[in-house]
């Protein structure tokens, strides 16, 4: 892979709040907590700063999104088609 294509997930690097990772997989959001205490949510999630965060190719794969390579020249020209025809 260069440097001109990257993963789906590299190009959304900021971790996600536990809360809206939760809503995402259909979960209780004020249960989420809890959950991950028990071990039992269904992504890896870390603290970052004293909140638990999760990174989002942890959350594709729990969806079950593939995580597909993206190149930039497509997000240009995905950029333009939209700019004509938006």
């Amino acid at each position: 892979m260069t440097s001109q294509a990257r993963r789906l997930s590299q190009w959304l690097s900021q971790p996600m709040p536990l809360q809206k990772v939760a809503v995402l997989l259909g979960l209780d959001a004020s249960k989420a907590s809890g959950l991950v205490r028990a071990g039992r949510f269904p992504c890896r999630v870390t603290k970052v700063r004293g909140k638990y965060m999760a990174f989002v190719p942890d959350v594709m794969e729990a969806m079950g999104i593939e995580d597909p390579v993206v190149r930039t020249g497509d997000l240009r020209e995905g950029a333009e088609f939209a700019k004509r025809w938006g």
